[in-house]
Formats: C-alpha cells, structure tokens, sequence
C-alpha cells in the first residue's frame, strides 16, 4: 500500500510537473518571439525565405534551444509543478487519509523531493553533455536569424602546467573563416628559461595539419639576449582547436555554456578569471536550488485549517524570492570581486538551505 501511495503521489507530481514545464517552455519562446520577430521577418525577407520555410526553421531552432531554457528554467518549473500537486491533494483532502494510515508528512512529501532531485541531476547531465554540442550549432542559427558580427576581438589564451607557460594573444579571430589575425604567441620553461616569441600577421587553421598555418611567421628565440630571429610557418598549438579559441578566448567568456570538464580544464588554464571560477561552483549550487526552493516552498502548501490560502501561496512566493535575490545579488557581488567566489555561490544555498530544512522537519503531521 504504501508503494502504491508513492506511486499515486509522484503521478501528480509529474503530471504538475511536465504541465509547467510546457507552460514555461511555451512562455520562453513566445517572449523571444515577440522580442526578434521583427529581425527574423527582415532576415527571411532579404534572404528570399518563405514563410513555411521560416516556421521549419524557426521550429528547430527553437527545438535546439530547448537545452538551454531546461538547465534555466528548472527549479522554477520544480517548485511550481510540485506545489501545484501538493496543494491540489490538500483540496481534495487526500492528504489526510496518507496521515491517517501511519505516514507522516515528509513521507508523502517525499516523490516531491525525489522530484527535486531527478531535475537537479538532469540540469547537471544537460550542462555537461548537452549544451556544450549544440552551443555552437544555436550560435549559428542565431547569426542567420539575426545576423551580426560573429568575430571576437582581443583574443587572450593561457596554459600553465608543470612544463611551463604559454600564451597566445590575438587581436582579431573570425570563427567562420577560422583566421587568427595580429598573433602573438609567447612560450617559457618552468623556471623562465629559453622563451620563444612567435608573432604572425595571421594565422588560418588547417584540418589535414591540425594546427595553425602562419603568414609571415617568424620566431624570437631568448628575448634581449641577442638571440636569433627566423621564420616559422606552423603556430605549434594543436591543442588550441578553433573550438577552443571561440570558446575560452575572449575576455568576456559565456560560461554558462561550458561543461564541468571545460570549466575545470579552463580553471586550470585561467586561474585568475573569477567569471570561470563563478560558473564552476554555479553549475554545482544551481541544480542544488530545485531541493531548497521545495524545502521552503512546501511546507507554505502544507494547511488543515480553512482559509489562508492566497496568504500561504504568497508566503511561497515571499521566500521564494528572497532566496532568488539574495543569489543574485551574491553572483553580482562575486562577479564584481567584493566577494570571493566561493562565499558567493555557496552563501545562499547554506543560508536558505538551513532554512528550509528547518522548515521542511517542522511540518505538521
């Protein structure tokens, strides 16, 4: 009996669930439709694409997109969909005869949790091997949908390991014709000793090479020192694929698009960049949120007595909201170096976490 009760329970669950996730989905794309149908329609327009065309295209994009809105959207469309559950079986009063039959409230509220937990691994599945394909396949149908320029300027790439340092500094990269112009690239030993300095008009990656095709190479080896001077015509990066430059090579780098392998990978490469450092624990703390917002939220859906139901619903809502801003005023002060990045991911889930575990034990049974 008691499995069937979990069964019955975590089917309204997931009906609430897969309902506020579509309702939220559908919200996300009708927004962005009403922010950039204009630039979508003057795109098809000088492209010469017609309207089935455009609703194809846009579907897939849209489709592709889906990733990204889940690993946004998540604990919002957790706390929404398991609340709205709970509170339907307290109206229908299906609550109490769980109780009644020897459970107690954190045993029925518990598929919630289970629920909670299976979107904040899901989340972490996404960011590591989802989002980080099909990054640059929706960069793409954005370029096409909305045009711009797609080059990134001011290309900066560190590696520190145990051999030694090596930078590469461009002034301009294009990622469709994957030309690196005005390039420096500077290579030293552990202890600053032999540094070679490569500096080239443009560099273009060749497939077949795996590598950089220098124009006009030529390499400085043991700077002021009165060392020779001769051409080069391979870069000797291999490592740094076009892929990687686009993504960890600009000084203002979208890390919410990264897997937990390459912001680890990035933190080792760029240890000073707080934005990296920022991402690294907000992949962690953010799937961490679907867990806390239903500590908090739950026990609000929680009422035997008559009445008080819109004031319960915007208590939720209340301390829903504290813990959301309180996180974005935290990231903000990360980000702006106030706080040290750990202090300012992890505060409020310590904080708001502690807060809802105390709320969530004292539930009435």
């Amino acid at each position: 009996m008691r499995q069937n009760l979990d069964r019955y329970v975590g089917r309204a669950i997931a009906g609430s669930f897969a309902a506020a996730l579509l309702f939220f989905l559908l919200l996300w794309v009708l927004l962005d439709l009403l922010n950039n149908l204009g630039g979508y329609l003057d795109k098809a327009d000088k492209a010469g694409i017609g309207a089935v065309s455009l609703l194809w295209q846009l579907a897939g994009y849209y489709a592709r997109l889906t990733p990204f809105s889940f690993v946004t959207l998540g604990p919002f469309v957790t706390v929404i969909g398991c609340n709205f559950a709970i509170s339907r079986l307290m109206t229908q009063n299906e609550v109490q005869p769980m109780l009644f039959v020897g459970r107690s409230m954190a045993r029925v509220l518990r598929p919630a949790l289970i629920c909670g937990a299976l979107v904040g691994l899901g989340m972490a599945a996404c960011w590591q091997w989802v989002v980080p394909r099909i990054a640059a396949d929706v960069a793409e149908a954005q370029s096409a949908f909305l045009g711009g320029d797609r080059s990134i300027k001011n290309v900066v790439l560190e590696a520190r390991s145990e051999q030694g340092f090596a930078g590469l500094r461009v002034g301009h990269y294009d990622p469709d014709r994957r030309v690196l112009e005005g390039v420096q690239f500077l290579r030293v030993g552990s202890a600053f000793e032999n540094p070679r300095l490569i500096c080239a008009d443009s560099a273009r990656w060749d497939e077949r090479l795996h590598d950089w095709r220098l124009e006009n190479g030529t390499v400085y080896i043991r700077i002021g020192d009165g060392g020779e001077t001769k051409a080069i015509a391979v870069l000797g990066t291999p490592e740094w694929t076009p892929e990687v430059v686009r993504q960890r090579g600009q000084e203002n780098i979208d890390c919410d698009l990264f897997s937990y392998d390459e912001l680890l990978e990035t933190r080792r490469a760029r240890p000073n960049r707080v934005a990296v450092a920022m991402a690294l624990h907000r992949h962690v703390t953010y799937p961490l949120a679907n867990l806390i917002l239903l500590l908090l939220a739950l026990p609000f859906a929680i009422h035997f007595e008559r009445g008080g139901r819109v004031e319960r619903v915007l208590g939720a809502i209340g301390v829903c909201a504290a813990y959301l801003l309180f996180d974005l005023i935290c990231q903000n002060l990360g980000h702006t170096g106030y706080l040290h990045p750990v202090v300012a991911a992890w505060s409020p889930t310590i904080l708001f976490g502690s807060l809802g575990v105390m709320m969530f034990s004292s539930l009435r049974s």
